[in-house]
């Protein structure tokens, strides 16, 4: 059987590819969406109303109950570990006991068959751990790949078997399925749901070995859509879609928000966020012939992200034409900028030092701040401080606070201090600097991790 046609799909796609912009939603028009389907990733609950992730998947309900979804996607880690299922099951109830029957597609990701107690793990296998899952939402129980047809588009989710990636096996079951898919109707996209992204892709899907071979056979299929999770990035992160040979969507999380800032930002404890369990999102896909919208929401607060930029997929897709390609957008979005005449002052407060001064401004928000200390004299450090740009609106700052990390100043040293804010893409805008001498007469605490160390 052929397994792709590529160039058929590209010839229409640069058919299209002239046409005017279409229009990002069809609300305004009373246009209906053709397919309505509902995306969660990440809850790692537990069967229990007070459970932090189960609590935002009641405040996603809350929303997805009015909008109908006519089927419900989830791309891993419903629960927190695979000592049962549980969690998986309880999640389906309540999913059904607010959305009605609608069909499920669901895969395994690394917290269904991990994180399980050393007398366990003789009977909680992974294929132990798959018939349970797929039991619960009716899959056949050694179907690893499932593929089901919804309203005329393939939906194929591929669960795990091993933390640290795919099979052999598991990616060829996969490929076939996608090739049944395009066969099918090689015109329409292909949703394909798994937990690791495809390597290199959407942010922090830098992994060979958990998306090297995944990202290899969709490369194949510009009608591919991967939907997939894992990492907990913030839905206001504009690199949670990419484009390139495919399209690639970020699913983010139920749970609490994560983001990988290399070395960790000086306000992050590995790559947890400050106050994350505010940065909790799903997503709701509309469906219509000639394009596909994503709706970012915010569980925390029950709303929609950006309400007026969606993220549109036109159909087809043409490579050449990626609008959410990450070069693209990293020159063709200004970098954040200061506005006015920003001041940068300094603080002494028992024993921590603390830099201030207002929040950038920008049009995708502000990824974070580098703050550069130069010793006069000496050498220069450089730090990261994320941006609370995922945080409950009413939450956010417009006074950024930096403390300065431990070893980060010297008693009597000067210094330049220059802070840069800092993109999503990498680009920095300009700095607002200050110059400073550490006082010979003051004295660090040293009782507490975070202190300024001489």
């Amino acid at each position: 059987m052929q397994t792709t046609d590529r160039r058929g799909f590209l010839k229409g796609a640069a058919l299209l590819g002239a046409a005017a912009a279409m229009p990002r939603a069809g609300a305004g028009n009373g246009e209906k969406p053709l397919l309505r389907v509902a995306i969660m990733s990440d809850v790692q609950g537990h069967p229990y109303p007070e459970d932090a992730g189960m609590r935002n998947l009641e405040r996603a309900l809350d929303v997805l109950a009015g909008l109908k979804p006519d089927i419900v996607v989830n791309d891993g880690d419903i629960n927190d570990s695979g000592r049962d299922a549980a969690a998986v099951a309880y999640y389906k109830a309540r999913c059904d006991a607010r959305l009605g029957n609608v069909p499920h597609i669901a895969c395994m990701g690394n917290h269904e068959i991990a994180f399980v107690p050393q007398h366990l793990r003789a009977e909680r296998t992974p294929a132990a751990c798959l018939r349970d899952f797929n039991a619960v939402f009716g899959y056949g129980p050694d179907e690893r790949v499932v593929r089901r047809t919804v309203g005329g588009y393939d939906f194929i989710a591929l669960s795990l078997s091993m933390v640290d990636g795919y099979t052999d096996e598991e990616i060829a079951l996969l490929k076939s399925a996608i090739s049944v898919a395009v066969a099918r109707d090689a015109s329409r996209p292909v949703f394909v749901v798994t937990h690791y992204h495809p390597y290199g892709t959407v942010n922090n899907s830098m992994r060979e070995r958990q998306g090297g071979a995944l990202r290899r056979i969709l490369d194949a299929w510009p009608q591919v859509v991967s939907i997939s999770g894992h990492t907990h990035n913030p839905l206001q992160d504009p690199r949670s879609i990419w484009q390139g040979t495919f399209t690639a969507i970020d699913t983010s999380t139920l749970c609490y928000g994560c983001v990988v800032v290399d070395p960790p930002a000086a306000n992050q404890i590995s790559c947890l966020l400050p106050y994350g369990h505010e940065a909790v999102g799903f997503l709701f896909l509309e469906v219509y012939a000639d394009r596909l919208v994503f709706r970012r929401f915010s569980a925390r607060e029950r709303r929609e992200i950006d309400p007026g930029n969606p993220w549109t997929v036109r159909l087809p897709f043409n490579p050449a034409d990626a609008e959410y390609g990450f070069e693209r957008r990293r020159v063709a979005v200004p970098p954040p900028e200061f506005a006015g005449d920003p001041e940068l002052t300094l603080w002494y407060d028992f024993g921590y030092v603390y830099f201030m001064f207002d929040a950038a401004e920008s049009r995708d928000a502000v990824f974070g701040y580098r703050v550069e200390l130069a010793e006069s004299g000496g050498g220069v450090k450089s730090y990261f401080h994320v941006s609370d740009y995922y945080r409950v609106a009413a939450h956010r700052q417009g006074r950024i606070v930096f403390k300065a990390p431990p070893g980060a100043l010297k008693k009597g040293a000067s210094y330049r201090c220059r802070v840069f804010p800092v993109g999503f893409f990498g680009r920095e805008g300009r700095p607002v600097e200050m110059n400073f001498t550490v006082r010979n007469g003051y004295s660090p605490r040293t009782d507490e991790p975070n202190c300024v160390a001489e």
